[in-house]
């Protein structure tokens, strides 16, 4: 129970802690209000020189921007939008008060800020994978929910630093060694403070109460959902060592996240693109700097296990029989979709090829006629295999193509994709793609990707470029922006684009062929032209992949009539589209 002493050492430590800065705590104010004056708020910010180019840059970032340049600060703060606006202007406020170059004498300031940044990504990606309302909210309540521990590392120091030895030497959690020491713990010192700046009550409660066991009757709904998103971020970001949030807790291992989560593996990378991203994007701002790709890449080395699982008692003569009756009628239609023809492109040469594992294929090319007479080629592949991926295969492939109608921009047509396909999915449901359009001169293209594997870029000179991705996988999270990278293509140039069929190509010895495999094969091919490069490619793989025999590559990754089709030869889809720029 809270004393009256207690009361007065926290009282005394907030005070001391103090507001938000004016100008931090007056656009916090204003953001907040529905009824919100644009331009009243755009001259308290411009009051604030450094706060007026933090927007801006915001603003401008690739990922908001789209290539789009904004040098008025009203627009900026129109394209940011009002609740991201609030969030900036907090994150700027609170980084016045608990700088991350400051001295730390229990607690290392930047590792505390890089823990909240991403903390606050991971918090609003879960809130959207879960559809949670007011996915924005959770990404402010991620940043919040250290504030206390910051404010008594800063003011209380030493007592902060027993606390700490006492939860690391009991195995108890830092609120209970707080408890211990104080009387009262982090959680009820930023709710305090978040009182005091006067934010909305289910920001306070659910920052007071998530260090603490609570009963359902004690919260609303919205705060229960919020508080169980904060701490499955926690759980998160502190598993894979994205900076320290001092409480000293044991990390879970990166594997278990998904299991922990309740997320499939493609939710999980989606996950982590995000908050790689945008983490980088935000430290910006306060002059933080981040690893790059520390979440992705935790997450892919704690993935590198991969069990195998067979089919085993199943019965595969009355199944088989029907399912491949079944699967050879949706292949007939599924090829229809493709293009019959490939368009003659002045300057350039195009072969494409498709080689499904199951007879329906996850994969599909397309090559999109667009307004004002340009073409995009689209390269995908769908989460899963068989008919259900086929279908949704289809599905997209219906979309572009009726957006390419009205926009020749690449990332405008995956933000519509992409939240086309999150509408009518379930998270499980995804799709990488990349689109590239070429340029109406023929010495170029523009490119956007949805997570898609990088397509190599293969110079007449000999040097390799790999046009890696810059956005998460269509369907996943909805009101996504893709960049748009500009890449020239001079005489001579080859450009493969393929799915992860040809670079995850298992041998007998379980190592795949990789994108060292497909850069030798295409410069072992590339005089041939793009089908020469993808005669020489599938060669390549069905060598990798050791199936004997006189047929041909396509014939050994398709597998002969008697025996079980592309599963038993490649595991997977296999589709490759090559762009060679005339010499």
């Amino acid at each position: 129970m809270e004393t009256t002493s207690t009361r007065t050492f926290v009282a005394d430590l907030v005070g001391r802690v103090g507001s938000l800065p004016s100008v931090a705590a007056q656009v916090v104010s204003l953001a907040s209000d529905p009824q919100c004056d644009v331009g009243k708020l755009a001259r308290v910010i411009l009051s604030d020189n450094a706060m007026s180019v933090r927007f801006l840059a915001l603003a401008n970032a690739a990922a908001v921007s789209r290539g789009q340049e904004i040098r008025n600060l009203r627009a900026a703060l129109m394209r940011l939008g009002m609740r991201r606006v609030r969030n900036v202007a907090l994150l700027m406020g609170m980084h016045d008060m608990v700088p991350a170059d400051g001295d730390g004498q229990w607690l290392d300031p930047k590792e505390f800020w890089r823990f909240n940044l991403a903390t606050a990504s991971c918090a609003q990606g879960l809130a959207w994978l879960r559809q949670t309302p007011h996915d924005e909210d959770a990404w402010l309540a991620g940043l919040l929910q250290g504030i206390g521990v910051a404010a008594m590392a800063q003011r209380a120091a030493p007592e902060m630093a027993r606390a700490s030895r006492l939860a690391r030497e009991r195995r108890v959690p830092l609120a209970e060694a707080e408890l211990r020491v104080f009387d009262f713990h982090h959680g009820e010192v930023g709710g305090r403070l978040l009182r005091e700046w006067r934010l909305p009550e289910v920001f306070i409660d659910a920052v007071e109460y998530m260090p603490e066991d609570f009963a359902d009757d004690e919260l609303s709904a919205e705060t229960r959902a919020l508080v169980a998103v904060l701490r499955d971020a926690v759980l998160t970001v502190r598993a894979i060592g994205f900076g320290d949030n001092g409480d000293g807790d044991e990390p879970c291992r990166p594997e278990d996240l998904a299991g922990l989560l309740g997320l499939a593996d493609p939710a999980m990378q989606a996950l982590a693109d995000k908050v790689d991203r945008e983490v980088q994007e935000i430290s910006r701002l306060i002059g933080l700097e981040v690893p790059a790709d520390l979440f992705a890449a935790t997450l892919a080395k704690s993935q590198e296990v991969v069990t195998q699982l067979g089919l085993e008692g199943l019965d595969e003569t009355l199944a088989r029989e029907d399912l491949e009756q079944q699967m050879s009628a949706a292949r007939e239609i599924q090829q229809r979709l493709l293009p019959r023809e490939l368009p003659a492109l002045p300057g350039h040469r195009l072969a494409a090829t498709n080689v499904p594992s199951l007879h329906c294929s996850g994969d599909t090319y397309d090559c999109l006629r667009m307004r004002d007479g340009a073409v995009g080629l689209t390269i995908a592949d769908v989460s899963g295999k068989g008919m259900p991926a086929a279908l949704l295969t289809g599905t997209l492939q219906a979309s572009l193509r009726a957006l390419a109608r009205v926009s020749d921009d690449p990332g405008q047509l995956l933000e519509a994709a992409n939240d086309a396909l999150y509408e009518s999915t379930d998270p499980e449901r995804f799709a990488t793609l990349f689109l590239a359009v070429l340029s109406p001169d023929g010495c170029g293209l523009r490119y956007a990707s949805a997570g898609h594997n990088p397509p190599l870029l293969l110079r007449a000179d000999g040097r390799a470029q790999w046009l890696k991705p810059a956005g998460t996988p269509l369907g996943m999270i909805p009101e996504m922006t893709y960049p748009v990278f500009p890449v020239a293509m001079e005489p001579g140039d080859i450009m493969v684009a393929y799915t992860d069929g040809v670079t995850e190509a298992l041998a007998p010895d379980g190592s795949e062929f990789g994108e060292e495999g497909l850069e030798s094969a295409v410069r072992a091919t590339a005089a041939a032209g793009p089908q020469g490069v993808i005669d020489g490619l599938l060669e390549a793989l069905a060598l990798h992949i050791n199936r004997p025999g006189h047929e041909s590559a396509a014939e050994r990754l398709l597998g002969s009539h008697a025996g079980p089709s592309g599963l038993a030869a490649a595991g997977d889809d296999i589709t490759v589209m090559v762009l060679a720029r005339d010499s």
